[in-house]
């Protein structure tokens, strides 16, 4: 994901991937998976029970650092099938992420955000 965030009145951008799942052992392998490929990330834990509807504890991961989104995107692009695109689309921004002016990142930001809503199904 690209995230905007305002702070002191200016816009800010950064990148990050997240890898949510209520299940420990996904999120375990996840992490096995990640010390392997030797990319840095940070985990966190929710207790999301008993806000206004039922639900279930939730495992984070988060991957914050270019090397580590770069390497990961590379290592996982012929897996993935429904995040395929948005793996491409974030590989190239990140890739190229110091060459753009605050404009140009804006630009990204609402293009991605775009790109990568999901659409309805219809039945």
């Amino acid at each position: 994901m690209i995230i905007r965030s305002k702070r002191n009145g200016k816009f800010r951008y950064f990148y990050r991937i997240s890898i949510t799942n209520s299940n420990e052992l996904i999120i375990n392998e996840c992490k096995r998976i990640l010390d392997r490929l030797k990319i840095k990330y940070c985990c966190y834990y929710q207790d999301r029970r008993g806000i206004k509807t039922f639900r279930r504890q939730t495992y984070l991961i988060h991957i914050t650092n270019k090397d580590g989104i770069v390497k990961l995107c590379k290592s996982v692009n012929s897996y993935l099938v429904g995040k395929k695109k948005i793996a491409k689309n974030l590989l190239g921004i990140v890739s190229n992420w110091q060459k753009y002016q605050k404009k140009k990142k804006e630009s990204f930001y609402q293009e991605f955000k775009k790109a990568n809503q999901r659409i309805p199904k219809k039945l």
